[in-house]
């Protein structure tokens, strides 16, 4: 009888140890929403247009056989492409006159 009484206190200090450090299971967290493209910034969208509109410059130049003047150039001095609700125009200008320089780099040496 004894030895029973000893098998279930060792049984039940058992148990109780075991269930008292047992952690308790979470599901893992839900993956993170997929990420939605930014729209083009005022200065991504002058720095396409100017690198394009300078690199067409640049090629037409070269085919005509004119020497490089790349600030003379009508799109250099309006800056196509600008619309106000893009945002400050300087900040537009700017970006556009940069690219465009490189641009017409471009297109006139190829």
């Amino acid at each position: 009888m004894k030895r029973l009484i000893g098998d279930l206190a060792i049984s039940a200090m058992l148990a109780v140890a075991a269930l008292g450090c047992a952690h308790p299971c979470y599901p893992p967290p839900p993956p993170p929403p997929p990420q939605v493209p930014a729209a083009p910034t005022i200065i991504q969208i002058a720095e396409q247009n100017g690198f394009s509109f300078g690199r067409q410059d640049g090629a037409r130049a070269a085919r005509l056989g004119e020497v490089p003047h790349p600030r003379r150039t009508r799109d250099f001095q309006v800056t196509p492409g600008y619309a106000p609700q893009m945002g400050p125009y300087g900040v537009y200008r700017r970006a556009f006159r940069r690219a465009f320089l490189n641009g017409y780099r471009r297109g006139y040496y190829r």
